[in-house]
């Protein structure tokens, strides 16, 4: 059966086409599950053809929300005035904004940065029953009342944009959230250097965090360049910063195990240098134990999982290649459903076609 254009279950279909180019790994496996489970046929290319104009609709929304939230204060506006509407609100919640970038494959233009936002709400969990411990407390079998947090309930925006752009668009995701009306926030990025700026500038009340992973991958190569790749030397040094940093010691890296490296010329000693400038610039972002025990999350796993499974998954499969003009309504989409505002966007778009 052939689907026929005025057939009166169209815009379901439509949506249902729309929801399974997003779902599974290309449109030609969007057509044959759709068929599947309908027993009606649309063809992948007509699929395209869906796909395009309301990734764009979407993505005009999402614009329409960027300027309002980042448009000049007017002189009749009141101070509880909200400029885009809620989603999730995190008022009187922890929350956790992470920023960070991957890549797509534009085509003409090779691998092109996509940055992102993930705002979620942040929980204690409970503790395992085994007592087993994470880190530095299970090598050393402490028993931590730090408390055990989680991060819940993400929504995401991504755009194929220059840092000065994404700041708009990552500052209308945190609206939506209302993580200014947070009971606490935290920050925790990778050690980029564009996103700093954005995150001091739009959440100034935040605690600002590195992630630990970046922290430590970052410790791993000035041994790498100090000891040699591999060797015990290094890892008997990499052991030993782990601990102190796990412990809070920031202070004593820096003083002692960074100035005890031996030195090294050219490119080694240029790593090693590059380390300890990065640990200087983020000392206040790396008192990881201060952070644990103030319920604060260290590691931007959130973040690092929307590039993984909303962007890569379908958006950087083997030989995908993608063209500028489709790279951000497709992130649009992917974000929009990722973040379960799928159905309000999608009604959204009914009512303006039919204005």
């Amino acid at each position: 059966m052939r689907l026929k254009k005025k057939s009166p279950w169209t815009e379901w279909a439509e949506e249902e086409a729309c929801q399974l180019v997003l779902t599974t790994p290309s449109f030609r496996v969007a057509e044959e599950r759709f068929h599947r489970l309908t027993g009606a046929f649309i063809s992948d290319t007509t699929m395209w053809r869906m796909v395009g104009p309301a990734g764009r609709e979407m993505l005009e929304m999402l614009e329409g929300e960027e300027a309002a939230s980042n448009a000049p204060v007017q002189a009749e506006e009141e101070p509880w005035e909200e400029r885009v509407e809620a989603f999730d609100p995190l008022i009187g919640q922890q929350a956790n904004v992470s920023i960070d970038g991957t890549t797509v494959c534009v085509r003409e233009e090779g691998w092109k940065e996509v940055k992102g936002v993930t705002v979620s709400a942040v929980e204690r969990v409970a503790k395992k029953r085994n007592g087993r411990q994470k880190g530095k407390e299970r090598r050393q079998g402490e028993t931590s009342s730090e408390p055990e947090i989680g991060l819940f309930r993400h929504t995401y925006r991504m755009r194929l944009a220059e840092a000065e752009a994404f700041a708009l668009v990552q500052g209308a995701e945190a609206d939506r959230r209302r993580v200014q009306y947070a009971r606490d926030l935290s920050c925790v990025h990778d050690g980029g250097l564009w996103i700093w700026p954005i995150s001091g500038a739009y959440y100034p009340q935040a605690v600002e965090v590195l992630d630990w992973a970046h922290g430590m991958g970052n410790m791993a190569r000035m041994a790498s360049a100090a000891f040699g790749e591999g060797s015990p030397q290094a890892h008997d040094w990499l052991e030993e910063v782990e601990t102190l940093l796990w412990e809070g010691k920031v202070e004593e890296v820096l003083a002692d195990k960074c100035t005890e490296l031996p030195r090294r010329r050219h490119d080694r000693g240029k790593k090693i240098r590059n380390g300890r400038e990065y640990v200087e610039t983020h000392l206040g972002r790396i008192r990881y134990k201060e952070f644990r025990e103030q319920g604060y999350p260290i590691g931007s796993g959130s973040m690092e999982s929307a590039c993984k499974n909303v962007v890569g998954w379908r958006m950087k499969r083997g030989g995908a290649r993608w063209a500028r003009r489709r790279v951000n309504p497709m992130l649009t989409m992917l974000g929009e459903y990722h973040s379960g505002r799928w159905s309000e966007r999608w009604e959204q778009i009914q009512w303006a076609r039919c204005a």
